[in-house]
């Protein structure tokens, strides 16, 4: 019942997050979010429960294996290397701008044969179902200029987060100009 005092922004900004845990690490939750958009969206007791619970767990799950962020802990950030520089350049919601972040990374473990065409493509519908923007509205220069302020990167390399499928991510080590191409794509 709380969640129904929240503004409609801050509930989107919660569900994608919630994408963002399906998509990482459990294709069944994602597929429960691609079937059920109008009841998580009506905020269906049920459906709501059955969210917070899966992505509680992915969550936890992930950081109990990794307290220091050295590893796998980093998947969590999927989405939000571009999601947080977005968010700082156009001043958008930390949820709204995290799915365009995943949109991005989504596009770009495409394009390194992680990820297929046809599960990209469910990755932007399940957002767009969900009310969440997945076109980027900023001037790509001033992202990236964002990115390489970016106090977790490693010289001119930044460690990323791509999508294996639907389900299942990894961490790879990209250079600043791989996310450039990105962006302008």
């Amino acid at each position: 019942e709380l969640l129904k005092t929240l503004p409609r922004k801050e509930i989107s900004c919660g569900l994608a997050e919630i994408v963002k845990h399906g998509a990482i690490a459990d294709a069944d939750l994602f597929a429960y979010l691609e079937q059920q958009a109008e009841d998580i969206l009506a905020l269906d007791r049920k459906a709501i429960e059955k969210l917070v619970l899966a992505s509680l767990g992915i969550k936890s799950s992930i950081v109990k294996r990794d307290e220091t962020e050295k590893g796998e802990r980093r998947l969590l950030n999927f989405g939000h290397t571009f999601g947080h520089a977005i968010e700082k350049v156009t001043g958008v919601a930390h949820g709204e701008a995290v799915s365009m972040g995943m949109v991005i990374a989504s596009a770009l473990s495409v394009k390194k044969d992680l990820l297929s065409a046809e599960e990209d493509q469910r990755l932007r519908a399940v957002l767009q179902n969900l009310k969440l923007p997945t076109r980027l509205a900023a001037h790509p220069q001033k992202i990236l200029d964002a990115i390489a302020k970016e106090k977790k990167r490693d010289a001119d390399q930044i460690h990323f987060v791509l999508l294996n499928g639907i389900g299942s991510a990894r961490v790879d080590q990209l250079t600043l100009e791989e996310l450039k191409d990105a962006l302008n794509e």
